[in-house]
């Protein structure tokens, strides 16, 4: 969550501000003051809840994160279309195959000419060969369209990938994972870290 300077977050002002007001409440009590005790709760809770927003939002804006693609009705068709064992899959695997997808189309930067559904196969791909390994940033990604059957990652690159277009007939994942198309791709991610 934290990178670059502590600073900009401005612990050093809300944390002192947080203990004064929870040690006001023990303090409030002994004296009876039981109404100031409430009021300096509720403004540690209130306090907390801006505090956070700003941090997050801090945090969100110094990590260049990037919101996910949302895939759409069409984008889940074709989806079914290329792994047609996917609708038996457990809800948990199709969740986050949907995420990583998402993720995967709004961090790469395509170059050359890409259609959608390419975009969608290259993606399945990439999700299926990172399964294993959990999430990889994947924002200096270059993904360069030799023609409408092979991508690399550098435009130089003897290392070409293929584009399926035809279904994925395995029944699972793991299955998935020992298919012709994945296994290279693997091997060429695995250069990339």
């Amino acid at each position: 969550m934290i990178s670059g300077s502590l600073n900009n977050y401005r612990f050093s002002f809300w944390l002192p501000l947080f203990a004064i007001l929870l040690i006001l409440i023990p303090v409030f009590i002994v004296s009876g003051l039981i109404g100031l005790a409430k009021l300096s709760g509720i403004l540690v809770l209130v306090l907390l809840i801006l505090a956070m927003r700003k941090w997050f939002s801090i945090a969100r804006s110094k990590n260049n994160r990037v919101e996910r693609v949302q895939l759409n009705a069409n984008d889940l068709f074709v989806l079914q279309q290329m792994i047609p064992s996917y609708k038996n899959w457990s809800v948990s695997d199709q969740r986050i195959l949907i995420d990583q997808m998402g993720l995967f189309l709004a961090e790469v930067n395509f170059m050359g000419t890409w259609n959608p559904k390419t975009q969608l196969s290259v993606a399945i791909l990439a999700v299926c060969a990172t399964w294993q390994s959990g999430y990889t940033n994947k924002q200096h990604w270059n993904l360069y369209c030799k023609d409408e059957t092979t991508f690399s990652f550098d435009p130089d690159s003897k290392d070409n990938y293929a584009i399926p277009h035809a279904p994925f007939f395995e029944k699972d994942i793991l299955g998935l994972q020992s298919n012709e198309y994945i296994t290279p791709l693997q091997k060429g991610i695995a250069l990339l870290k």
